[in-house]
């Protein structure tokens, strides 16, 4: 990878975290993997710091009533 490249990867990642900040968020998780497309992002809300992918989270939660 050359100088310009990496240059680029730089300024698209800041430009990622601007826009983030921008749009008001808390927090960020970042995964990098070789199966997603490149430049792709998928974006998941969940209700609190430590509840991503918790039945209660899903709608699944077994310890409440109906």
């Amino acid at each position: 990878m050359g100088k310009c490249e990496e240059n680029e990867d730089v300024m698209n990642i800041m430009n990622i975290l601007d826009g983030f900040c921008k749009a008001g968020e808390s927090r960020m998780k970042i995964e990098v993997t070789d199966s997603a497309e490149e430049g792709s992002f998928k974006k998941q809300y969940h209700h609190g710091r430590c509840d991503v992918n918790s039945p209660w989270a899903e709608g699944k939660a077994f310890d409440v009533l109906e």
